[in-house]
């Protein structure tokens, strides 16, 4: 009984992680040499900002393009192969 909840227990652990694949993701060049490397993500975006801090931003509604937001003010709008990148 205690080996069955044990494996239980490492299998429901183990359904619950995901992992991103290294080295993927877009990379953009700004303004200011900021450089940033964006790996999006069913509806969100993880955004590593001169490969030092990363951010998640969740989509947000837009007219044009997506737009990913967070809490924090941080905004990484995209536009086919453009994106205008905005922190608080």
């Amino acid at each position: 009984m205690n080996k069955t909840i044990l494996i239980l227990g490492a299998v429901l652990a183990l359904a619950g992680c995901s992992s991103v694949p290294r080295n993927t993701g877009t990379s953009y060049d700004c303004s200011g040499e900021t450089k940033l490397k964006v790996d999006y993500v069913g509806d969100s975006a993880i955004v590593r900002v001169n490969g030092r801090r990363s951010l998640v931003l969740k989509q947000t509604p837009s007219n044009a393009g997506a737009v990913y937001e967070n809490r924090t003010g941080a905004r990484l709008a995209r536009n086919g192969n453009d994106v205008m990148w905005n922190t608080a």
